[in-house]
């Protein structure tokens, strides 16, 4: 799949939106919408704005390889599919503010469904102006055909996999392994209920389906170096909004973002090993299928 890229002019656009949605966010943020954080347990506003050029690095690192993402799963490219991946790609970049919510004390749904309709519609502008910045061509390759049976079975395994994995490192290895993780006096809930639990488990779902399918998208030869390459870098591209999350609440340490990070994307790693190993068809059937 031979994907052209004008990288100068790409980054130029990258950039300037980057910049639009960083100028968004803080004035959504910080004046529009401040009434919605009365009880948020947020950073004190000057360790904030201290945060704010670290801030910036992860919004355009971020919209940079979203942009990128685009020029991969789309071939054929306009205003509309820039929406439309700003739509659903939007969707799937708020997943962790899903995950957050639950463990986030005094915060509401009406916050968190403020939080990702906020976050949808920002990447639908950015995906726009990008689209009229930078312009692209159409390519003339066609997507790799994905197994939607199988897909949908290895994919929810996958996520099942990466849930089971995830929540007991976090609530009994890592405490054991690091001392003051998580800070001793980090916000969280005090009771995570039946329902709050089964929130979660919806956003894995989603989160790392959605993660399977790009995959299938972004490498249609796929194979196992494929996958856990892609493992890798998109895994540390997920956990960008940890990141993001970590300049805007209070308590969270440079120490806690140092290992959710690299655990985020080994995480991914694994997932994406045993999605290869389990989507791929059978050599054998192949064989027989192009045989008859």
């Amino acid at each position: 799949m031979n994907i052209t890229i004008q990288w100068p002019r790409f980054l130029i656009a990258a950039f300037v939106v980057s910049i639009l949605v960083f100028v968004l966010t803080l004035a959504w943020h910080g004046h529009i919408a401040v009434g919605m954080y009365a009880d948020y347990p947020g950073r004190p506003a000057d360790e904030v704005k201290a945060l704010l050029p670290f801030l910036f690095a992860t919004i355009f690192v971020e919209l940079a390889v979203f942009a990128y993402l685009y020029l991969r799963v789309y071939p054929q490219r306009s205003l509309s599919t820039a929406l439309w991946w700003g739509a659903w790609g939007g969707f799937f970049i708020v997943l962790p503010n899903g995950q957050f919510f639950v463990g986030t004390p005094n915060v509401g749904w009406d916050f968190l469904a403020m939080q990702m309709l906020e976050g949808i519609a920002m990447m639908m502008i950015a995906m726009a102006v990008f689209q009229l910045i930078y312009r692209p061509k159409d390519e003339n390759w066609l997507p790799a055909k994905t197994d939607q049976t199988r897909f949908l079975i290895m994919g929810i395994l996958s996520a099942i996999l990466v849930f089971a994995l995830d929540l007991p490192f976090h609530q009994l290895v890592a405490q054991k392994i690091f001392t003051e993780y998580p800070a001793h006096d980090f916000p969280h809930r005090e009771h995570v209920g039946l329902v709050l639990f089964g929130w979660l488990f919806v956003t894995y779902l989603f989160q790392l389906s959605i993660f399977c399918y790009l995959f299938l998208r972004v490498y249609p030869q796929r194979g196992m170096a494929n996958a856990i390459w892609f493992g890798v870098w998109l895994g540390v591209w997920v956990v960008i909004p940890n990141m993001q999350m970590f300049v805007a609440m209070d308590k969270y340490t440079w120490k806690m973002l140092f290992i959710q990070v690299p655990e985020g994307a080994m995480l991914t790693v694994i997932m994406m090993i045993f999605f290869e190993w389990a989507y791929r068809p059978k050599a054998r059937i192949a064989t027989l299928a192009a045989a008859e």
